[in-house]
């Protein structure tokens, strides 16, 4: 027991005694610290003072070194690295209509058309200088006689989905289109025309007559047999196919359609596509392509103004704030149409051709084309002046006031004491319709206000295109229509001029003023049955002759395609389009990017 208590004792002493050693221990250093911080911090403590400018003076010298470092470095950037256009990036355009369709069946609208040139190739395409370039064809000949059309095709061409593209999608789309139960605004182009496949790449096409400009007949888009043959011709315009498995051999894959907002006139489609790595011909170098339809013209100028697209398409005008902007261009590009005032030729007063000869003298068609504040090309000929067939000798009357008043006064229409033209006491009045577009509208007032000049009335109706189309168009329900119509590069004008055109029973009528000459009809077939140009030319001449002093019409201006776009784009290529889808003819070529590269000596 005293031993355990022994030992108990010594092993607290031996607890203090460490205990105390390790105080001692803590101690020590405590006081080490204690001098260490007295030494080297409060002691000098005194001193930071004396030497606070030399650390300024190096802090600042440090600062400029590294500002003169960066100024050197984009100094040199900006001489060794230049700014350059480059592949790469989705290019986000605004068209004003609404999406239906891709399918080249039936795509005709601005939307429409525009998705589909791009999904799917044509066998020919027109250049903005106007020549027919191989597409899906390799080659095309025509025979002695004038009326078989051989085509030869690619072999290398796949759609989409991978299947070989051949004949037999050229024939399935021909015959589709001339098929009454598919349909298609394009079949009455093909009425008569027999489609035939010689083998898997050779496909003719035999005309019932000789005409000159078939082949620019041969640009729209072809459709795939192996998916769209499987259906019956009356299915074929709401098939899934047109905007949801939708596929091409163009430039671009067709990925997906999205309808955005819930008001109808908010409402926009959005249709998304993407570069097609695996396409015949030159690849784009943009990613891909969104293509927006708006209803309402505000809608995209603020889309734009957002930069949620690139482009606008559709617009008549661009205001001066848009237009001056640095980072915006603006391309005016004429298309090969004509603006017109069709003189219905049936209608009371306007069956008279003094009365059409004196409307064409009261016209100052210059004025008219200036007060659009912008420069356009004059039409004054039933043939553009790109057309071969233009002879400048022979356009419209010339405006002469004086020349009117004394054609009308012998007409037998007297001015009376309202100001107002009379015979017989029936009015020298008439309706005029014309599309709702902010041009026409400026060029229907000063149409009214230089005919009232003359004491002649005209009561104006401006319409959306739809309603024109069903309506004045169709029917003829006008006695003066402004309108434009689509000429393309060849003078082959015999659907607006020959008097078999306007009758009711034809689909169309597009003879929109009711001409009716038997020397306008000989010399319209004439010039389309042959295939010399300068034998064409000859034969025209009476059909000029006879429309410059018959006055059917009053020819304006060409218009034009307006393209605005912001930031970067390089590889765009201008020139006379025939319809505004000839925007995309130099796709290929487009750069929408910037990258800095090695400034070249």
């Amino acid at each position: 027991m005293n031993d355990a208590k022994r030992t108990l004792h010594r092993l607290r002493l031996k607890v203090r005694r460490k205990f105390r050693k390790q105080k001692r221990q803590v101690e020590d250093i405590t006081l080490q610290a204690d001098d260490s911080l007295d030494k080297h911090v409060f002691r000098r403590m005194g001193r930071l003072y004396r030497v606070r400018r030399f650390v300024a003076a190096w802090t600042a010298l440090v600062l400029m070194i590294g500002i003169g470092a960066v100024w050197q470095v984009r100094g040199l950037d900006d001489y060794y690295l230049a700014p350059e256009p480059a592949s790469g990036g989705v290019y986000r355009e605004g068209v004003l209509g609404t999406f239906t369709t891709a399918n080249p069946l039936f795509a005709v609208t601005n939307v429409d058309a525009s998705v589909s040139r791009l999904v799917f190739d044509s066998l020919f395409v027109a250049s903005p200088l106007g020549e027919l370039e191989p597409n899906l064809a390799t080659a095309l000949q025509v025979d002695d006689s004038g009326l078989v059309y051989t085509v030869k095709l690619r072999g290398d061409v796949r759609w989409h989905d991978g299947e070989i593209f051949d004949a037999e999608d050229v024939l399935f789309t021909y015959q589709s289109i001339q098929n009454p139960e598919t349909r298609s605004p394009l079949q009455s182009s093909w009425d008569g025309v027999k489609v035939a496949m010689v083998d898997s790449y050779t496909v003719t096409f035999t005309l019932p007559n000789i005409l000159s400009s078939f082949q620019y007949s041969l640009v729209n888009g072809i459709a795939p047999e192996h998916i769209l043959g499987l259906l019956d011709p009356e299915d074929l315009r709401s098939a899934t196919f047109n905007t949801v498995d939708t596929v091409g051999t163009g430039q671009m894959l067709y990925e997906s359609v999205e309808v955005l907002g819930t008001d109808i006139d908010d409402r926009q489609e959005k249709v998304t596509l993407k570069s097609n790595e695996q396409y015949h011909g030159p690849k784009t170098q943009i990613d891909g392509v969104v293509i927006r339809a708006y209803r309402l013209e505000e809608s995209m100028l603020k889309a734009f103004e957002d930069k949620e697209i690139v482009s606008m398409v559709g617009l008549d005008t661009i205001s001066d704030t848009v237009s001056d902007r640095e980072d915006v261009q603006t391309y005016s590009t004429s298309v090969s149409s004509a603006v017109m005032l069709f003189l219905n030729n049936s209608s009371e007063g306007l069956n008279d051709k003094k009365v059409r000869q004196a409307l064409v003298h009261a016209t100052d068609t210059n004025e008219l084309r200036r007060s659009l504040g912008f420069p356009l090309l004059p039409v004054d000929s039933p043939f553009l002046q790109s057309h071969f067939t233009y002879d400048e000798k022979q356009v419209q009357l010339a405006y002469s006031p004086e020349k009117a008043i004394k054609i009308l006064d012998e007409a037998g229409w007297k001015l009376a004491d309202d100001g107002k033209r009379y015979k017989e006491d029936i009015p020298l009045q008439f309706r005029l319709v014309s599309q709702s577009l902010s041009e026409y509208a400026t060029i229907v007032q000063k149409l009214q206000a230089e005919w009232a000049e003359l004491g002649i009335t005209v009561d104006a109706v401006l319409q959306p295109e739809q309603d024109i189309q069903s309506g004045a168009i169709a029917r003829h329900d006008y006695d003066i229509l402004l309108y434009g119509i689509s000429l393309g590069p060849d003078p082959d004008v015999f659907a607006f001029w020959h008097s078999s055109q306007a009758d009711p029973r034809q689909r169309t009528r597009l003879n929109l003023s009711e001409y009716r000459s038997e020397v306008a009809d000989e010399a319209l077939e004439g010039g389309r049955t042959r295939l010399n140009e300068d034998l064409r030319k000859v034969k025209y001449e009476p059909f000029t002759k006879a429309w410059r002093s018959d006055a059917p019409a009053i020819g304006l201006y060409q218009p034009r395609f307006l393209f605005v776009v912001q930031g970067t784009f390089e590889g765009y290529q201008e020139g006379q389009f025939n319809n505004p889808t000839d925007r995309f003819y130099s796709i290929a070529e487009w750069k929408i990017r910037q990258e800095k590269t090695i400034r070249q000596e």
